[in-house]
């Protein structure tokens, strides 16, 4: 029985394909997020910068080397920014990312959110920081 011409499989076949479409891009976007820059021998500007940082010198403005952890991608002075380049640089599914993340200090919790409006796209990733490792030292997880 070919079913192409009914419409109830060609509409459940277009909501799958949507459906793997958002998961492969959620899946590549956490393997982005928190690859660090440098992890990925053949392209060494693959990953999240903010990966390769430690918290200790985070000021109390939330800065580390005069960016800051959280806010938009629409200011230049921040990890979303980069995030942003990077997703536009080897997310070409998504035609116009943009990122913001929140930090909360005391909760020790940040989180990303990557919009993509002209898809539809939306996807939150949580971390925690501060967390101190087997070498005393605290990191981004």
């Amino acid at each position: 029985m070919d079913l192409s011409n009914c419409n109830f499989y060609n509409n459940n076949r277009r909501i799958d394909d949507e459906r793997n479409l958002k998961e492969s891009i959620d899946d590549f976007v956490k393997l982005l997020v928190n690859s660090p820059n440098g992890s990925f021998k053949p392209d060494s500007r693959f990953g999240f910068s903010l990966k390769n940082l430690r918290f200790e010198n985070a000021n109390e403005e939330g800065k580390i080397r005069g960016k800051k952890i959280g806010g938009e991608s629409e200011n230049f002075d921040n990890f979303a920014k980069d995030l942003e380049k990077s997703l536009k640089q080897f997310e070409s599914r998504l035609q116009n990312p943009k990122v913001k993340i929140t930090y909360d200090r005391k909760q020790t919790k940040g989180t990303i959110l990557i919009t993509d409006l002209s898809k539809k796209y939306k996807q939150e990733i949580k971390f925690h920081i501060w967390t101190t490792d087997e070498d005393n030292t605290r990191r981004i997880l």
